[in-house]
C-alpha cells in the first residue's frame, strides 16, 4: 500500500473581510468629520468680585430674548447698531438677558465690533 506524505499547504488568507472593515471605517470617518472652519472666541474670565460695573464712559446695550438690542429704552436690530451707537463712545457694555441665547449675544457683539467699537464687555445675567 502506497501512502503519500502529507503536503503542507500554505493557508489562504482572504482579504475580503479586511477590505470590508477598512471600507466601513472609511465611510464612518467621512460621515463623522466636519469640514467647516472653526473660530476661536477669546474669552477673559474674571472673578465675580473683580468685575467693574459700567460707568458714564460705557454705553449699556441689552440683548433681549428675541435677539433685538435695547439702548436707552429703544429697541433695534443688530443690523442697525451702527446707526444707534455714539461714535464718541468707544466702550460698549453688553448685557445678555437670561432668555437670550449665546448665539444672539455673539451676533450682537459681532455687530458692535463691525460698527467700529474696539472695547466690548459681555455680561451674562443669571
Amino acid at each position: 500500500m502506497h501512502i503519500e506524505p502529507e503536503r503542507h499547504r500554505t493557508p489562504f488568507i482572504s482579504l475580503t473581510p479586511l477590505i470590508d472593515v477598512v471600507f466601513i471605517l472609511l465611510v464612518f470617518f467621512m460621515l463623522a468629520t466636519r469640514f467647516g472652519q472653526f473660530y476661536d472666541l477669546p474669552v477673559n474670565v474674571q472673578p465675580a468680585d473683580s468685575i467693574n460695573k459700567p460707568d458714564d464712559k460705557w454705553l449699556v446695550i441689552e440683548v433681549e430674548a428675541d435677539g433685538d438690542l435695547n439702548l436707552n429704552g429703544v429697541s433695534f436690530t443688530p443690523d442697525a447698531v451702527a446707526d444707534r451707537l455714539d461714535t464718541q463712545k468707544s466702550k460698549v457694555w453688553v448685557t445678555v438677558s437670561a432668555d437670550a441665547t449665546l448665539q444672539q449675544a455673539l451676533a450682537a457683539v459681532d455687530a458692535i465690533k463691525a460698527a467700529g467699537v474696539k472695547d466690548v464687555q459681555l455680561e451674562l445675567l443669571p
